[in-house]
């Protein structure tokens, strides 16, 4: 999957250069690009040095509001 592919499906937004900054340190990735966030689903695509254009998924249970699990996607760009 191709960085624009991923941004439709999922539909990212580009986000500003100080939100972009504050989740790149939280992320501890060089930088995000683009951000998708909803009532408990969380998608990123980020850049970071080694591992290139990445997508990372994440989902919040509603009842115990823990995380259920980081998924990596590597993307081409």
């Amino acid at each position: 999957m191709t960085v624009d592919q991923a941004v439709k499906k999922y539909k990212m937004e580009a986000l500003n250069v100080y939100t972009a900054k504050a989740k790149a340190k939280e992320l501890n990735v060089d930088e995000v690009l683009y951000m998708n966030v909803q009532k408990n689903k969380y998608a990123y695509i980020v850049k970071d040095g080694s591992r290139g254009y990445v997508l990372y998924q994440d989902e919040k249970s509603l009842y115990t509001k823990m995380y259920k699990g980081l998924t990596m996607t590597p993307l081409e760009p």
